[in-house]
Order: C-alpha cells, then structure tokens, then sequence
C-alpha cells in the first residue's frame, strides 16, 4: 500500500482516530499508533450569549476524560443513530508578517505560535476529525520569508497547528504556488513530518490521484479540495493544486467514493474577499454539488469575512468560514471574524447522513495578537466589550441571513468541565 501520511492519532470526545491516506486500489487501512492528545489548554467554562446576540447557543456535551470509547459507542445521548462522529472545519491559517512578529516576541526569540492558536484548542478537542486550511506555503528553515503579495512563511506554524489539536490541512488556495513547486513540496513534506494529513496540493501525479480517505470511528471520510485561482502563477503540471471546476470537482467526488468513502467533504477556495454575502458563482456551483447528492457537507474559505450558512436540498454549505488567524493590512471589521463550525454525521445501519450542525463566533485579538472566542466574558474581552458584542451579532446576522437558524443551526459554546 502506498501511503502518503500515516499519523498517531489524536484523542477526542468520541474516538481515538487512526488516520492514513489510502489509494483507491487499496483500502487496508495501517495500524495507528498509540493516542496522542493534544496540548494541554487552558478550558474555557460556559458562557452565555452577549445581549448583543439574539442567538441562542448549543453547549456541546463535555469530553470524557479518557477517550477509550470508539466512535461506534456514543460516549453521550445526543448521538440519534448507531454511531455519531463529528469534524471540525476552520478558516484561513493566513500568516502576515505581524502573525510572525507575534510568534517571536511570544518565542522569545525564537517562532512560538503556540500562544496564539491556543485559544481554538477546547474547540478542536471536541471533535472526532480538526481541519484547518493552510493557506500559506512553508519556507525554508531560517526563511527567507515574504509577506503578501508572495507568502513564504516559518514553518514552525505546522507543529504549532497539530499541537492545538488539527489533525490534517487543505492547502488548495490563491497562494499555493507563491513559492513554487518547492514550496508545494516543502510545506506538504512538513505536514507529513508533523502527522497531519493533506489534500488540495500535490508532490507528485500518483498522489493527486489518490483520494484523502481519513478513517474516523466506522467511517472513511473523504475531502475533496479545490481552488478559484492561483493569482496568475503557472502549475508545473495540471494536477499540482486541484481546482473548483464542477466536472473537476465530482469527479473526485466520485473517485473518493468508489475508494470507499463513507462521507464526502467539499473544502472550495474561492469567494469575494471582505463581503457578508456569497457571489452568483457560489450560489450556483455550491446548491449544484449539494444536488449532485455527491457531497455530504459543503464549506468554504478565502474570503477573509464571513459568509452565510445554508441548508440546501438536506446539505449543509457554509459559504464563507472567515479567517481562523490573520493580520491584513486591509482596515475592516470584517476581515478579523471568523467561524469554526462542528458538522455531525451520523451512521443508522450501513448508512451515513449529516447530523447537527454547530457553529463557534471568534475574533482576532489585536495585543497581543490571539484568537478568542466570542462572547467574552466582559471582564476579559476579546478588543473592547462594546466591539466584541458588535461582532458577535454582525456574525450572528451573518450566518442566519440564509435560514440556518431556521433550519437547525445553532451556536456553538463550550460547556463546563
């Protein structure tokens, strides 16, 4: 069998996970090592809305302490099936050159990144399978590194990312080529060194056409990446970044499917940066997949702001995640939001259906640069108590203005240990 990344798994609410990429003409699936968990974190206790928020939020079920329970044995009553398990998906991991600055003043000297991912990984911890997007290439040890327009970033960000609890990235984006075919190599060799798994970017053909194929609990969980653009740089060969042509993209659907693959993901790059609302072109492509009854659950990313969450034909999309981190230069509100939403899928017999979604507010915190999770508590906000209760019903508006509430989404808060 030929394997693109074999990786320890993590512990989580419901499952030790076994993780490894596995080609369509073989579906054996490796031994995991033992369960890692993630770094320690400081856990956050419930919170309630800010008056701000109409929205009313679903606590999540606590952890168990010991994760010694596969995913086939729900470890808490609101799994309505046989089996439940849940992914987490999150927005750009876009490094500007103040993210790094931060890093290294945190470091002492040294790239710690650490401090300011920390606040995400109670979040992550409760989910079965963490996503992150990369949106970034890695550079070389000691750099050199660049900034926007050409990103080339320290890539201590990649263990930083598996410490707080992400189990795999995309890394299908507008700046997968900034640094080359190099680039490509070096960031996806860095994920693999880190155990994480990858999809969207590519070192060779043979790994293009191997579908990502994560077993998580009974299921095998597919992610089919993809990108608008490359901002006007060249691929070396058709298959190095997947893009988000229809035909493109289910086929790869398909692929997955005949690999074996119980649940698909779509994971789409594409948008328009700094907006509340998605294009035509979203619309169209993204209800189009839905209706293909190719893909069980739709997201998105690169708009930097976040977009509206729809169900359509009994498919979730979430149309714009926002950033996850970033500093842009670019002065709005906007483009310091995002969203990490929590999909569940659930397994009644032979057969897997997306559950309840779930979806966590956050805010960029500007000194020192941290993410933080909205409400605050106002005796600790994320900027001020005003601008925090500002974003979090700007976000609020944001995600229901597609009947998401309506049709069963619901704030995503932690709840108590």
């Amino acid at each position: 069998m030929f394997d693109r990344i074999v990786r320890a798994p993590g512990s989580r609410k419901r499952a030790a996970i076994g993780t490894a990429l596995l080609l369509a003409a073989s579906l054996a699936a490796c031994t995991p090592a033992p369960p890692q968990g993630p770094a320690a974190a400081s856990i956050p206790v419930a919170t309630t809305p800010s008056a701000a928020s109409t929205e009313t939020p679903a606590n999540s079920a606590t952890p168990s302490p010991i994760a010694t329970k596969a995913a086939a044995e729900p470890a808490d009553p609101s799994c309505p099936g046989d089996e439940c398990i849940e992914v987490a998906v999150a927005g750009d991991i876009l490094l500007h050159p103040a993210l790094w600055a931060q890093a290294e003043q945190d470091g002492k000297g040294t790239y710690d990144f650490d401090p300011l991912l920390a606040g995400i990984a109670p979040y992550l911890d409760q989910s079965d399978l963490a996503l992150c997007n990369l949106e970034t290439p890695v550079a070389a040890p000691n750099g050199p590194y660049g900034g926007y327009p050409m990103f080339n970033v320290p890539s201590q960000i990649i263990p930083a990312l598996k410490k707080v609890g992400y189990d795999g990235c995309t890394t299908a984006s507008n700046h997968s080529m900034d640094a080359g075919v190099a680039g490509v190599k070096r960031t996806l060799d860095a994920l693999e060194a880190a155990g994480m798994v990858s999809t969207g970017s590519y070192r060779s053909k043979a790994e293009a056409q191997s579908p990502l194929l994560v077993p998580v609990g009974s299921a095998k969980v597919a992610v089919i990446a993809g990108t608008y653009s490359l901002n006007g740089m060249k691929e070396d060969a058709p298959w190095r970044v997947d893009d988000i042509e229809k035909a493109s993209l289910l086929a790869r659907a398909k692929a997955a499917r005949a690999a074996g693959a119980d649940i698909v993901l779509a994971a789409i790059h594409d948008g328009a940066e700094y907006t509340s609302t998605p294009t035509a072109s979203q619309l169209a492509l993204y209800r189009s997949l839905a209706a293909s009854g190719e893909f069980d659950f739709i997201y998105s990313h690169h708009t930097h702001s976040v977009l509206p969450i729809e169900k359509h034909q009994g498919t979730w999309i979430v149309y714009g995640l926002g950033n996850s981190v970033a500093k842009h230069a670019t002065k709005t509100a906007l483009n310091k939001e995002g969203l990490t939403v929590k999909m569940q899928f659930v397994r009644t017999g032979d057969t897997w259906k997306p559950g309840d979604l779930v979806w966590a507010p956050h805010i960029m915190k500007p000194s020192p640069l941290r993410w933080c999770a909205l409400p605050a508590k106002a005796s600790a906000p994320c900027t001020t108590e005003a601008k925090d209760a500002a974003s979090l019903q700007r976000t609020t508006d944001t995600v229901n203005s597609m009947n998401a509430k309506a049709n069963g989404a619901k704030m995503w808060t932690l709840g108590s240990r």
